[in-house]
């Protein structure tokens, strides 16, 4: 019988990260935690200001993940989503264009924090 291996293809990459903290494992724990914590808020800021056609706060929350998706690799796999919609929001562009590029971002980022709950609790 033969058996097929998936390939399963990660989201995150923690390479920057690692060289950033020049190998202190409590500074990756704590950003990873602070990910963790503090993304789930953005994700939903995302939902509301979508729903509420805020695009001053789509923004807002465009700007800041773009600064912190790096840490954990992200950049890599919705950079172009985040910088799309930060653009649109600052042109008032149109909010199906918005929600569209966002449901990338969501599930990324859900992807993400499968794969860092356990990091998280391994490093120590």
């Amino acid at each position: 019988m033969e058996t097929k291996t998936e390939k399963i293809e990660k989201t995150t990459d923690l390479t920057y990260l690692m060289e950033l903290s020049d190998g202190n494992k409590t500074f990756v724990k704590e950003m990873i935690n602070l990910f963790l914590s503090e993304n789930p808020e953005e994700i939903r800021a995302f939902e509301k200001g979508i729903a509420e056609k805020n695009y001053k706060g789509i923004k807002t929350v465009a700007h800041k993940l773009r600064s912190t998706i790096p840490f954990i690799g992200l950049d890599k796999v919705i950079e172009k989503e985040v910088a799309e919609i930060e653009a649109l929001a600052s042109e008032m562009g149109d909010i199906k264009e918005i929600e569209s590029r966002f449901l990338k971002i969501k599930s990324a980022c859900e992807k993400a924090y499968i794969e860092l709950n356990p990091v998280s609790s391994v490093i120590s």
